[in-house]
């Protein structure tokens, strides 16, 4: 059976451990539960701020993948995950975080992006929303703001 042009089955949840980020998860949440609908909750890592040699590297992107876990486990335990389906993944090297999230929604069919407007940017100031804002210029599908 087609889904209708409207109809929400999968959505990205990108996340960064913030407060907004868990805020973001539980708006998404019960958006899911109310539509039937399932969540990817996805983490994206840039690459590291300093050149690392390899073994480091791969010390530095299990550190950020266990950083992530926890923060899904969090999320998962949320009150408004009852009855959720929930997915995760963690991409880590990214050359964009933007660009990461919006392939992802392409390759993956998501429906809707749910993200939050700032995140744990230690230059908030100077980037409010930047990746809010990207990923609301260049996805397919589309994305819900929540502050």
């Amino acid at each position: 059976m087609a889904k209708s042009r409207n109809e929400i089955r999968r959505i990205l949840v990108p996340i960064d451990g913030s407060e907004t980020s868990f805020n973001t998860a539980k708006h998404a949440l019960s958006l899911a539960k109310e539509k039937n609908a399932s969540i990817t909750l996805l983490y994206v890592s840039d690459i590291p701020p300093l050149p690392l040699h390899a073994e480091h590297l791969e010390k530095y992107y299990e550190e950020v993948r266990q950083e992530a876990d926890e923060w899904f486990k969090t999320i998962k335990n949320f009150p408004e995950g009852n009855s959720v389906d929930i997915k995760t993944k963690v991409i880590t090297g990214a050359m964009s975080v933007v660009g990461s999230i919006v392939k992802f929604a392409e390759d993956q069919d998501m429906d809707l992006i749910v993200i939050g407007t700032r995140g744990r940017s230690k230059f908030t100031k100077l980037l409010l929303g930047s990746v809010a804002s990207g990923v609301t210029a260049h996805a397919h599908c589309p994305v819900l703001l929540v502050r």
